[in-house]
């Protein structure tokens, strides 16, 4: 049981430390020491940092990226509903909103440095494009939007101009200028209303 603690307690950590410093200036020492795990844990659990946080991505960045965008609608919902109940969603969570998608960052920092990484987090990315290209088509066949909206391509221009807005400077960021700035985002998909 203890270890499993430990093993938890170092994905935790470990994602906090991640989101927020990145992943070069997050060094091993101040995982152990926040976590309160002894280093023969985490080697114990994972080998090394770089293992660390492939399982963190997996176990727990992967998990929270479903939970901020979700590009499923309910049965008795429309899909402009749905997306636009995800936007609030996003301008209510304070870590999104101050420190932008914990996947965009990691894809910034890691991808162009190691094909693992960008392999991984690739994989989320696609899966989360794939989801809202559905979600799009879906609003097509429902006949909520015109054929004119391509699903693909909106899907992938909805998702980085959202990560845009998500990862200007804290200072910058807030729930009501990510409400705003979203609204051209939203407006653009309204235009292909049917």
């Amino acid at each position: 049981m203890k270890k499993q603690n430990a093993r938890e307690k170092l994905l935790d950590v470990t994602f906090d430390e991640i989101y927020i410093n990145g992943y070069a200036a997050t060094s091993i020492d101040a995982i152990l020491k926040k976590a309160g795990v002894p280093k023969g844990s985490l080697y114990h659990h994972f080998g090394s940092k770089k293992a660390l946080v492939m399982v963190m991505i997996r176990e727990r960045l992967f998990v929270k990226i479903d939970h901020f965008f979700v590009f499923e609608k309910k049965e008795d919902e429309s899909v402009m509903h749905r997306i636009r109940s995800t936007y609030a969603a996003i301008a209510k969570n304070r870590p999104l909103i101050t420190y932008g998608c914990p996947l965009y960052r990691l894809m910034v920092e890691l991808s162009p440095v190691d094909s693992e990484f960008d392999a991984l987090l690739l994989e989320k990315y696609d899966q989360q494009h794939h989801k809202l290209a559905l979600l799009l088509g879906e609003g097509i066949n429902e006949g909520e939007f015109s054929t004119a909206l391509q699903p693909e391509s909106f899907a992938r221009y909805l998702l980085s101009a959202t990560w845009g807005i998500l990862s200007l400077s804290p200072t910058l960021s807030s729930s009501k200028s990510f409400l705003e700035q979203s609204s051209f985002i939203l407006s653009q998909l309204e235009s292909f209303k049917s």
